[in-house]
């Protein structure tokens, strides 16, 4: 029975539900403690990217959830994840994720010809498409990325609307892909609904990083 203690790190309330879902699953009697700045997108896109002052404020936000016990901690922003890639495990003690690292490495155990990556920013799908493609390269995996863009899918919604605005807009795209990819952990509630409409296999952050920091902190916690 795992009673660890995971520490969520979010940069907009959207990814909360998604990831405290997961977690929550993966850790039926753990405890999931939520560390919020809505600020640190909005102040990226201000800045034009992730300046070392922004980049030392998710640093202090993941050193002050180690300090305060965390067992695991996963960065649910995609745009701040090379945070937890520079950290150093062994000062940590813990395992620190990326929102996406978890989903790119099982992304590219599928080893698909073609995947359609779903992003509801700009911004959300340049960056994930610049570093799933590194991480396909970085295997010797030959694989096109085509990313898909939907606006309307950035604004709150229910799960049932946020999987037919996405299913809709998965509609349009001509082409044949053989793997679904969703950018952002506000789009993981549409994953089931997308898998059965368009019968491909369809991956989100949150599940992907719940399997990961279960399986690193094999079931102890502090």
């Amino acid at each position: 029975m795992n009673h660890a203690r995971i520490a969520l790190i979010s940069a907009t309330p959207l990814a909360i539900g998604p990831a405290a879902a997961a977690m929550s699953e993966a850790f039926p009697n753990g405890t999931v403690w939520n560390l919020l700045d809505d600020r640190l997108l909005a102040d990226a896109q201000r800045e034009g990217g992730i300046t070392e002052p922004l980049a030392a404020r998710m640093d202090q936000l993941i050193d002050m959830a180690i300090a305060g016990g965390a067992d695991g901690v996963l960065l649910t922003c995609s745009q701040y994840g090379a945070r937890a890639d520079v950290r150093d495990a062994a000062a940590d003690g813990v395992v620190v994720l990326s929102a996406d690292g978890p989903l790119f490495a099982e992304a590219v155990t599928q080893r698909p010809a073609r995947l359609l990556l779903v992003a509801s920013l700009e911004s959300a799908a340049a960056d994930s498409t610049e570093r799933l493609s590194a991480a396909f390269a970085a295997a010797g995996v030959s694989t096109e990325i085509r990313p898909l863009v939907v606006p309307a899918a950035s604004k709150p919604l229910p799960a049932e609307r946020l999987s037919e605005v996405l299913a809709d807009a998965v509609a349009t795209v001509d082409a044949n892909f053989e793997l679904i990819v969703l950018a952002q952990f506000s789009l993981a509630p549409a994953a089931g609904a997308l898998a059965e409409r368009f019968g491909v296999p369809t991956l989100d952050g949150p599940r992907a990083a719940a399997a990961r920091l279960a399986a690193e902190t094999d079931g102890r916690g502090r």
